[in-house]
């Protein structure tokens, strides 16, 4: 599991199960293809924390947002 200890540069870093975060779409599918991303089990590794996908929201502008629920691996 390598890459940046924070891609997303957030300023909390103390995560625990069951906490929840929302991420622009863009830097979340920028994470496809890199360690970051497991497609098997289909969790992001961010923030040394195992993360879920749980939703999307649409911007009036837009963008897109997802929802990650912070789970265990």
């Amino acid at each position: 599991m390598s890459g940046p200890a924070n891609p997303l540069k957030v300023v909390k870093t103390n995560w625990r199960v069951g906490d929840q975060r929302e991420v622009p779409a863009r830097v979340l599918e920028a994470l496809h293809g890199t360690d970051a991303y497991d497609s098997y089990e289909q969790l992001y590794r961010i923030d040394g924390r195992a993360w879920r996908l749980e939703g999307r929201v649409s911007r009036p502008d837009g963008t897109s947002a997802c929802l990650l629920r912070c789970v265990n691996e």
